[in-house]
């Protein structure tokens, strides 16, 4: 088994260099949910508010939206490990600030939301950057495996960070009777969430320092235009239509991590504790899509793929919106990360694989301006929404609107394929 494992799941370990960078983001991907996590129970647990979660993620996702051509263009005409590098730190500068604020108790709300969106901007060029580098890491016929096995660190780290989250939560919580009389164990919890963040940083830090920088593309040094990733999907149907419609599978998918605090102390009637399970578990299903794209992936089979992981994503949100018991709400938060996932890097590996490599960075970009812009059209209007209608009608709007997705992209593959 564990040569089976090697050779078909685990196969793009066998290079060096990704090895080391897979390595490197499993520590850092872990302390980034363990503070996401946090900083939404936090500011959730201070305010009452849940359009709160919302808003803090539209801080951290939105300027990617804005900048992301800017950003694409940098990682197709600068060396893209030293950008990360330089990107991986002010990350981990930023980290410490927010525990240092966080920890001195000067940490208001808009400074927090004002410390995400610098967050935001510099991820403009880091994940363009990130996307870009994988492939430089792997010969082609190993990308899928190694797009697959990048979507396992992200959702593994999706489970144990927020799992962690919640133990620390729940061992401040015991603690209480030991602490000071003026601080919060929710406060001094995230505290500790957002210096284990920081630490983590220096992880991806020391992996990226033993990786040498890939050669230049031939075409590289061309200046080019900023949109001409935007023209490369307009020449591409297929290509530009998956976009697209990733974009709508996102808007009315990923919000679900947003509904989350409130379905927990409002429709399960439930705490923190069960409020990262939900997360975990969401995580936990993302981390079974990740492994099946990582094993089964195959050029032939992207289109079932993509099929599947719509459908399940659907099911699994309609099934949270009537559900009122916790392991009944934990399987649809799996099915949901599992149908998300296997869609997600299902369409993200197609797209790299069919862009040529001197623009790659600027067409990922597009794919990464993609996933923000649902978060301020999508999570902003969901956290209006709950606070409306609440958690359940919303929820099955959300399922709905998956399904005609589902619908659509059922079309578009029996007319086109996943021909360009």
């Amino acid at each position: 088994m564990l040569t089976a494992l090697r050779n078909t799941t685990f196969r793009s370990l066998r290079h060096r260099s990704y090895r080391r960078y897979f390595l490197g983001q499993i520590v850092s991907f872990v302390g980034t949910w363990m503070q996401s996590a946090a900083l939404m129970w936090l500011m959730y647990d201070r305010t009452g508010d849940p359009r709160w979660p919302s808003w803090l993620l539209v801080a951290q996702i939105g300027p990617t939206f804005l900048l992301g051509p800017w950003g694409g263009a940098l990682a197709d005409r600068h060396p893209k490990r030293q950008l990360i590098v330089t990107t991986q730190t002010i990350f981990l500068l930023n980290a410490m600030a927010l525990t240092v604020v966080m920890g001195s108790g000067f940490a208001a709300p808009l400074f927090v939301l004002a410390l995400l969106a610098l967050n935001g901007i510099v991820q403009a060029v880091d994940l363009p950057a990130r996307l870009a580098f994988v492939p430089d890491l792997v010969p082609k016929e190993d990308l899928i495996n190694a797009v697959g096995l990048n979507s396992l660190v992200f959702n593994s780290a999706r489970m144990v960070g927020p799992a962690l989250a919640g133990a620390l939560f729940i061992l401040a919580n015991a603690a209480k009777p030991f602490l000071p009389d003026d601080a919060h164990p929710v406060t001094v919890a995230a505290t500790a969430c957002f210096a284990l963040n920081a630490l983590s940083f220096l992880a991806v830090l020391r992996a990226l320092r033993g990786i040498p920088e890939p050669p230049a593309h031939p075409k590289a040094a061309e200046r080019g235009s900023i949109w001409d990733g935007l023209r490369y999907l307009r020449d591409h149907p297929a290509m530009g239509g998956l976009v697209v419609l990733t974009f709508v599978v996102c808007v009315f998918g990923w919000p679900v991590v947003t509904v989350l605090p409130a379905y927990t102390r409002l429709r399960l009637g439930l705490k923190e504790d069960a409020y990262s399970l939900l997360l975990s578990a969401l995580g936990a299903g993302a981390l079974g899509a990740a492994l099946a794209t990582a094993t089964f992936g195959r050029v032939g089979r992207r289109g079932t793929f993509l099929l599947v992981g719509l459908a399940a994503g659907a099911a699994g949100m309609i099934g949270l919106g009537f559900a009122d018991r916790t392991w009944i709400s934990g399987a649809c938060c799996a099915t949901i990360g599992f149908g998300l996932i296997l869609y997600l890097s299902t369409g993200q590996s197609a797209l790299q694989l069919a862009v040529p490599d001197e623009k790659r960075g600027r067409v990922m970009a597009l794919w990464a301006m993609t996933l923000s812009a649902s978060a301020p059209l999508g999570h902003l209007v969901v956290g209006e929404a709950v606070t409306a209608l609440g958690v359940g009608p919303v929820l099955l709007g959300m399922g709905a609107g998956i399904v005609l997705a589902t619908a659509a992209f059922a079309v578009m593959l029996a007319v086109r394929g996943l021909k360009a």
